[in-house]
C-alpha cells in the first residue's frame, strides 16, 4: 500500500525498499520553480493580470487591498484616525513544527511540542521597545473581538507595524473577523478548496 501511495513522478516512483537503500531520503524530482514549462492553468495559458474569470464571479479583475478589518465595538478604521487603537497588522502562518488540528496541533506528539510548546508572538524590536516588551516576556494581544495571551519573540525578521503567529492555537481566532473572502463560486475555480476565511486582523499588544 505505502509503494502505490509513494508511485507518483515526483517520488521518481520510489518504494520502500529503494527508501530504506538511501537511509530513508530521496530528493523530489520536482522543479524548484513553480510553472516551470510557463503554462498557467488560465483561460489564455499565460500570467493574466486582468483576470476575466474573477469579473465573471463578480470579484476585482485587478488585485486590490480588501477594507479594513474594524473590531465589532466599531473602531473607525487606520485611515480615519491619527493613531488607531490597534495599530498592529496581526497575520498567521505555519511553521515545521505545526500537524493542523489532527493531533491537537502538535501538542499531542511529543517531539513536535516540545519545539514549540507556547504561542509566541512575532514582534519587531521599534514596537516591542515602544511597548516596553523584551523577548520571552507574557503578553496579551487583544482588539474589539476579543485577547489572547502568549510570549513576545523580539526579532528583525518581522517589519514595523506586523506581528506574526503560527495559526491553529486554540481561542486565537477569537480576534479575527472569520469572513469568508471568496465565494463559493470562486473558491470552486479551485482544485482543492473549502472557502477561505479572514485570519487577520488589527491589534495592540501590551505586557501582562
Amino acid at each position: 500500500m505505502i509503494d502505490t501511495i509513494l508511485d507518483h513522478p515526483g517520488t521518481g516512483h520510489a518504494t520502500v525498499a529503494s527508501l530504506r537503500a538511501q537511509g530513508g531520503f530521496a530528493p523530489l524530482r520536482i522543479s524548484h520553480v513553480a510553472h516551470p514549462s510557463l503554462e498557467f492553468s488560465t483561460p489564455s495559458g499565460k500570467v493574466e493580470f486582468h483576470s476575466r474569470r474573477a469579473e465573471e464571479l463578480g470579484l476585482p479583475p485587478l488585485p486590490e487591498p480588501g477594507p479594513e478589518q474594524e473590531p465589532l465595538s466599531g473602531i473607525p478604521a487606520i485611515s480615519d484616525a491619527a493613531v488607531p487603537p490597534y495599530p498592529l497588522v496581526l497575520c498567521q502562518g505555519r511553521t515545521l513544527s505545526q500537524f493542523h488540528g489532527f493531533y491537537d496541533n502538535g501538542k499531542a506528539l511529543p517531539t513536535l511540542a516540545r519545539h514549540d510548546p507556547q504561542p509566541k508572538l512575532w514582534i519587531s524590536p521599534s514596537d516591542a521597545q515602544a511597548r516596553g516588551l523584551e523577548e520571552g516576556a507574557p503578553i496579551r494581544i487583544h482588539n474589539g473581538r476579543g485577547a489572547f495571551q502568549a510570549r513576545a519573540h523580539v526579532t528583525e525578521r518581522i517589519p514595523p507595524g506586523v506581528v506574526w503567529m503560527r495559526d491553529g492555537w486554540v481561542g486565537l481566532n477569537s480576534l479575527t473577523a472569520g469572513e469568508a473572502l471568496l465565494s463559493d463560486e470562486a473558491a470552486e475555480l479551485f482544485p482543492f478548496s473549502a472557502g477561505q476565511a479572514t485570519y487577520e486582523a488589527r491589534v495592540e499588544v501590551a505586557a501582562v
